[in-house]
């Protein structure tokens, strides 16, 4: 969703976003850029870092690998022995207490759930499944969708113990945390690199990414928003990544044709289980965790500006939604939040 920005200085006809603070030693001079990905949750991952040439690369490359790993251990839907697999399959009143990463992941997601009132819902699984963007398995027998009539939404029902770490299946819930669980690995590279003693880095996952530290020059991580048509005639936004994560929504990458040709975006409204009809093509949420970013992008990609807004403007985030054309609106649209112009250099 990002495209990289290579040099320093933002192009002239580019809108630049810069945070409020740049501060902080840069990485020391002498210090070379190191390079690493590999293959994670369907899509590719990154890391650039700055670190002496004689950074070990191969077990740095393992412990992230490692972390990886663990996500899909414990989130991925596709992988029928992962813990959210086991969880999905237990019975009425059976529970899971759960390791402190996913818990975590459960806990944000939950209060994100509450505060957009279930634009954003971790038991979307069934309508992901019956709608041909996750395991089939998903949508199997007894399976309930997050909108099933007079009850409450799937994110009510779960039962949530903070304390214990203690996740009770009420039945017949699927849990699918595709819209969370990609910025959590993102904080958690984060995390490693920081620990490991190198704190000035840029982690991308799947478009996901996190920007920490400051290069030699000084200059932070500078990226550049993906356009999500080449049709589309708004400014390019280039973002300075300096203590921030940024994290997209959009229809533009994942989709597929319904009935009668009818664009069908992977993401679904958790309050109808049906994809999303809006004319908005993206949602950009800048936030310091990847992992609250992403859940608030897909939270606000389901509502769209006119609901969207005033919940941004009430959580103070950084927003950018950009709308395609539509007999409504027959031009390309933006919108955004007061946050996100804040940052306007």
């Amino acid at each position: 969703m990002f495209a990289p920005a290579l040099p320093d200085a933002p192009r002239v006809q580019a809108r630049v976003l810069i945070p409020a603070e740049v501060s902080g030693p840069p990485a020391p001079w002498g210090q070379v850029l190191h390079t690493l990905g590999g293959d994670t949750m369907g899509t590719r991952w990154s890391v650039q870092v700055w670190a002496g040439a004689g950074l070990p690369e191969r077990p740095l490359r393992r412990a992230i690998q490692a972390v990886l790993d663990d996500v899909i251990a414990q989130m991925s839907t596709w992988a029928a022995d992962a813990l959210i697999s086991r969880f999905n399959r237990l019975p009425a009143g059976d529970s899971l207490v759960l390791p402190d990463s996913f818990a975590l992941v459960i806990d944000t997601a939950l209060q994100v759930a509450r505060r957009s009132a279930g634009a954003f819902d971790p038991t979307v699984g069934a309508a992901v499944g019956r709608w041909g963007f996750g395991p089939a398995e998903l949508a199997g027998p007894g399976a309930h969708t997050t909108a099933t009539p007079g009850q409450p939404p799937g994110w009510a029902r779960l039962g949530w113990d903070a304390a214990t770490h203690r996740l009770i299946q009420p039945g017949g819930l699927r849990l699918d945390l595709s819209a969370i669980a990609k910025g959590h690995a993102v904080d958690r590279v984060s995390a490693v690199l920081r620990d490991s003693g190198l704190p000035h880095h840029l982690v991308d996952i799947g478009g996901e990414l996190s920007g920490q530290g400051l290069k030699p020059s000084g200059q932070p991580w500078w990226v550049d928003l993906e356009m999500p048509d080449t049709a589309c005639p708004l400014p390019p936004t280039r973002v300075a990544l300096h203590g921030l994560t940024v994290a997209t929504s959009g229809d533009y990458r994942r989709w597929r044709r319904g009935p009668q040709g009818l664009r069908l975006s992977h993401t679904l409204d958790p309050r109808t289980g049906a994809p999303v009809t809006h004319a908005v093509a993206s949602v950009t949420v800048l936030h310091p965790s990847a992992m609250w970013a992403d859940a608030w992008a897909t939270a606000l990609m389901v509502l769209g500006p006119g609901a969207g807004r005033p919940l941004a403007e009430a959580e103070g985030l950084p927003v950018l939604w950009t709308e395609r054309p539509s007999p409504e609106h027959p031009a390309w649209r933006e919108t955004l939040s007061t946050a996100l112009r804040g940052l306007l250099a």
